[in-house]
């Protein structure tokens, strides 16, 4: 299936044996792509299931493709993987998404913290659309098969929620992971990344209380997206589908 374009469809446009395509996604297989009718394609719908297909139909209400075959595609990691990010600018949380979708996560979670920029509601929302279509074109891009949930959090909700293995990667701490506290593969793993204004020390501690391993992702300050990507590639490397 190499060279193929890859198009995404919700479970709920899938019929057994055709998906009709949203307006937007048809408007790239014509007007952008300039596929026709005939056309061999690939359609993911970010729930698991990737089918081989073929462009049937081009009409106002959109393209229609026809199913011609399931297809397994190992691009998913073994490691259930949720990344946690503090409220920053618009600009490097877009990038977070993309390169937490890229490197694997499972869910991305946005926080509100100490130092974390302010959202209103009404902007909150507007954001979260553009994540979740973000997410979609990456997945394309790198040929997942699963989107990562994205949703908001508060960071005391955050400290509560379940997860084998917690970190929180501090910009004060100097001390990485030490792989070898770590031999086997944790059932799950949440990783909390900064807002721009980096955490104020009670909310370090309380982390502490609530179970998280705080670590130092070297001895350089990184932007939110980089940390971000930086943590993502340590976790994969050490429990996930690095090697």
């Amino acid at each position: 299936m190499t060279g193929r374009r890859w198009f995404f469809a919700p479970p709920e446009a899938w019929e057994a044996d055709a998906v009709l395509l949203s307006p937007e996604e048809s408007h790239h297989l014509t007007r952008v792509l300039r596929l026709a009718a005939g056309a061999e394609v690939v359609v993911a719908d970010g729930a698991g299931r990737v089918a081989a297909a073929r462009v049937a139909e081009i009409s106002r209400q959109g393209v229609r493709l026809a199913l011609t075959g399931e297809l397994p595609v190992p691009a998913e990691s073994p490691l259930a993987l949720t990344l946690a990010v503090g409220q920053a600018k618009g600009e490097a949380l877009d990038r977070v998404v993309e390169l937490a979708t890229e490197l694997g996560a499972t869910r991305v979670l946005i926080f509100s913290s100490a130092f974390s920029e302010p959202v209103t509601r009404e902007r909150a929302l507007r954001r979260l659309g553009r994540w979740q279509r973000l997410a979609r074109e990456t997945l394309k891009l790198c040929r997942r098969t699963r989107l990562p949930e994205i949703g908001y959090s508060e960071f005391a909700t955050l400290l509560a929620l379940s997860a084998e293995l917690k970190i929180l990667f501090y910009e004060e701490e100097r001390q990485g992971l030490a792989p070898e506290e770590f031999p086997r593969r944790p059932a799950g793993v949440l990783l909390v990344v900064g807002p721009e204004g980096g955490f104020a020390p009670a909310e370090v501690a309380a982390a502490r209380e609530a179970g998280f391993q705080v670590a130092g992702l070297g001895p350089r300050r990184l932007r939110v997206e980089t940390a971000a990507a930086a943590a993502l590639g340590l976790a994969q490397f050490l429990w996930g589908d690095w090697r």
